[in-house]
């Protein structure tokens, strides 16, 4: 009860926020003060208010001799935030008649000829799979295909149980899957078909070249992580969890999602892809496809939030009122709502202004 609320005024909130002058200095304040009691070392957010970014502004510092200041294009990695793009260009392939969604992934990918789980099961987390393989360091050059028969060997060839479970592996698939329809790796489909329309400029995934590399560092409770214990990057899990990005970037984005840009997909599509598919074991949230969907007062309200160790990230929408949110942090320990609530706070405030 108490997110829906938050999100209710979130909504109701967005629109005055770019006609108070000082509003930007009072947020940038009450933000900064949640970033260093939370022992936030980086921490960038955006704010799209009627489908204009309104609020845009990076926190804390790169380095730990804090010389290096965070800006809205330092680079964080997004973690499931990912997923959406994912989504995005499975949508596009549907547009092009190069696949269905009630297509099995069988069809397209041979490791799960035998298997009955379809795209849209893969897009909705109900195909029955669960996460039981773990990313590799980048170093030992897991090729997808490899990815892909561990899956098969650690699953059941037909799933029986399709309730709703979170999964990385539904989305890794997924991404196997553009690449066999696509004839191209993912990373070049996604960069090509979404990145670029997007103008993403620094945005992509990493190559072992350190193109791409977060320049945020993982933290808990401002402690870096040490290296044995950071999250690798595998090439395999890039369709779940692989985007670098920045809030610069996002926000483009996200300014043409909301606007239902058809140089991305068609304004059907993007309407398809937030009507509600499977309930989520999170309250009365829904699986759309990709993003996770719900209502609050009759108020739409799509979201992604992205968590892998060391790293916290955010994308709330509202996509009839074409308001957004955008949260990167380089901290576990980021307490995303209450900086969502504090945003709210100082939005009701200014709406008498």
């Amino acid at each position: 009860m108490y997110l829906l609320i938050l999100m209710l005024l979130l909504s109701m909130s967005f629109n005055v926020f770019a006609n108070k002058e000082n509003a930007y200095d009072e947020l940038t304040a009450a933000l900064e003060t949640i970033r260093i009691k939370n022992d936030i070392p980086s921490m960038s957010v955006a704010i799209i208010t009627s489908g204009e970014v309104t609020y845009i502004k990076g926190f804390g510092f790169l380095d730990e001799e804090k010389k290096k200041a965070t800006d809205s294009k330092s680079l964080y990695r997004i973690a499931s935030v990912s997923k959406i793009f994912t989504a995005q260009a499975i949508m596009q392939l549907v547009e092009n008649k190069k696949i269905d969604l009630n297509d099995k992934a069988g069809r397209y990918l041979p490791s799960f000829s035998q298997s009955n789980i379809t795209i849209k099961q893969l897009l909705t987390h109900s195909s029955g799979l669960s996460d039981k393989i773990k990313p590799v360091n980048f170093e030992q050059h897991r090729k997808v295909s490899s990815y892909l028969d561990i899956v098969k060997k650690s699953s059941l060839t037909n799933v029986e149980n399709k309730n709703f479970e979170y999964s990385d592996t539904n989305y890794n698939i997924l991404g196997a899957l553009i690449s066999a329809v696509s004839g191209e790796s993912y990373e070049q489909y996604i960069h090509s078909n979404i990145l670029m329309p997007a103008k993403m400029d620094k945005s992509g995934y990493f190559n072992g070249k350190n193109s791409y590399l977060s320049e945020t560092k993982p933290t808990y409770k401002g402690k870096l992580i040490d290296k044995s214990k950071q999250r690798p990057y595998d090439p395999s899990f890039n369709p779940s969890e692989g985007l670098i990005s920045n809030a610069h970037d996002l926000s483009q984005w996200l300014v043409l999602t909301l606007a239902e840009e058809p140089s991305i997909l068609q304004k059907q599509t993007y309407k398809e892809m937030l009507q509600p598919q499977v309930k989520t074991s999170w309250g009365e949230i829904h699986m759309g496809l990709g993003w996770q969907v719900y209502k609050s007062s009759d108020v739409q309200i799509a979201r992604h939030p992205g968590s892998i160790r060391g790293y916290k990230s955010l994308v709330l929408t509202y996509p009839d009122s074409k308001n957004a949110l955008i949260l990167l942090t380089n901290s576990s320990n980021t307490p995303r709502w209450d900086i969502a609530k504090s945003i709210t706070k100082h939005l009701k405030e200014n709406a008498k202004w």
